[in-house]
């Protein structure tokens, strides 16, 4: 099983990638939410290796809300197996936020959701894009 480690702030983490049929449930699910955060990202930066982590997330953060936290966000953590080293615990759930997250490095999370979504949908994304063109707000560039 590959493991990915994440350094956001100043603390670690991890997470193992997906099996492909949790995998293609989520990406069901946040196809609605990613494919266009992402191909504006991608359309701006050219590829999705040169997206700013801080700029996705912030971006992110303006298309989230408590539904999609508790119905995508916490399923693809648990499913990523998403680690705090520093604080020995696996974020999964409110309560594992509110313990790994402050108010003062709460973006943190955002930043985490982003590249947990890019490690484990990344891959699928960037090979769509060179079967079918570049993304753009869920589009290929040719329609």
């Amino acid at each position: 099983m590959t493991t990915e480690t994440f350094i956001v702030g100043n603390r670690e983490y991890t997470c193992v990638r997906m099996n492909a049929f949790a995998a293609n449930k989520l990406f069901l699910r946040l196809q609605k939410v990613l494919v266009p955060v992402l191909g504006a990202l991608v359309s701006q930066k050219g590829s999705i290796g040169d997206v700013d982590v801080k700029e996705a997330a912030m971006l992110l953060a303006e298309h989230l809300d408590e539904k999609i936290i508790d119905d995508i966000v916490f399923p693809l953590f648990a499913e990523s197996r998403v680690y705090s080293v520093k604080d020995k615990r696996q974020i999964k759930n409110g309560t594992d936020v509110d313990l790994c997250f402050t108010t003062e490095n709460l973006f943190d999370f955002y930043e985490l959701i982003f590249l947990v979504a890019k490690y484990q949908f990344g891959p699928f994304i960037k090979s769509l894009a060179s079967r079918f063109g570049g993304l753009v707000g869920g589009k290929t560039a040719e329609q």
